[in-house]
């Protein structure tokens, strides 16, 4: 994982992406979340994400308001914390996708070329 400031910097607005567009699908938990995550991303990089992350980053996005939480049973019983986008969260993860989009085809025609 990365270990200079700039590149958790990047790290960190990837997996809030990552996260948001998990929820774009439909309201989830946070140990859903992961495992959707991991498919997304496949097997070689699954453990981008770990748990001890995506719990402080889902609390974040909620403070942030772009995402909204609610309770539900669990299957043990003891409730779960589901997740949802808000329409605030929508529109921010519509806009993070465009500049992802945007520095993909820049180093696309630069650095990789």
């Amino acid at each position: 994982m990365a270990n200079d400031t700039g590149d958790e910097q990047i790290l960190k607005g990837l997996l809030d992406t990552l996260v948001l567009h998990v929820l774009r699908e439909g309201a989830n938990y946070g140990f859903g979340i992961h495992e959707r995550l991991g498919q997304v991303l496949g097997t070689e990089d699954a453990g981008l994400m770990k748990e001890a992350t995506l719990y402080p980053l889902l609390h974040r996005l909620e403070r942030n308001g772009l995402l909204d939480s609610y309770q539900m049973p669990g299957d043990r019983g003891s409730p779960r914390k589901y997740y949802r986008l808000t329409p605030s969260g929508r529109k921010f993860l519509e806009r993070r996708v465009v500049e992802w989009r945007r520095v993909t085809a820049l180093l696309g025609r630069t650095v990789f070329d």
